[in-house]
């Protein structure tokens, strides 16, 4: 064999191997692309269950309270349910911040921040329990207030806040004893 035919044998070579590379790549490509068309109904989405309906909530259209519903275990999602076509039900988006400490009156007080934009709206769910007494003050909405007391009973204390456009501080203090704390701020749609 000439230095010719050698040549056009691995050109001829290298030629087929980037054919048959792109050749394996959009098999690929077309293998991992979404499905297009009608999608089959997902596996469970018949609603709630049995299992479910002690976790129900109810939650006001008018300002997101929890309205009703059993106690419910801070890590577990609860189930939100609402009725179709109902425009004025509250949904929570997401939650913003969690806090769970342990204060004491001689301790340091929590503050929690966030920093939203005018008109959001956010509800602020607050659990204690322990001998203490817990304060809860904010700033940066709508509604700014007294200091709120709450029971360390392990009942929910629940408020709207409506951001003025600054920052929203949540301040939490004991006044007497010890308290566990469970605070989260979600916003809501």
């Amino acid at each position: 064999m000439d230095a010719r035919a050698d040549d056009r044998w691995r050109g001829g070579l290298l030629a087929g191997l980037a054919v048959a590379a792109l050749a394996a790549g959009g098999w690929w490509w077309w293998q991992s692309a979404p499905a297009t068309g009608p999608v089959p109904a997902a596996v469970g989405s018949a609603g709630p269950t049995e299992a479910d309906l002690d976790r129900l909530v109810l939650v006001s259209p008018e300002d997101g309270r929890v309205l009703a519903g059993p106690e419910a275990d801070p890590d577990e999602p609860l189930v939100f349910h609402q009725e179709p076509g109902d425009p004025d039900a509250t949904l929570i988006s997401h939650t913003v911040w969690q806090d769970r400490s342990q204060l004491t009156p001689v301790g340091p007080t929590v503050v929690r921040q966030t920093s939203p934009s005018k008109g959001d709206r956010y509800l602020l769910v607050v659990s204690c329990t322990g001998t203490g007494k817990l304060v809860v003050s904010f700033s940066g909405s709508d509604d700014d207030g007294s200091d709120q007391p709450v029971a360390c009973s392990g009942a929910l204390f629940t408020v709207t806040l409506n951001s003025a456009g600054g920052p929203l501080r949540v301040r939490f203090t004991v006044t007497a004893g010890d308290v566990d704390l469970d605070a989260r701020l979600a916003a809501l749609f």
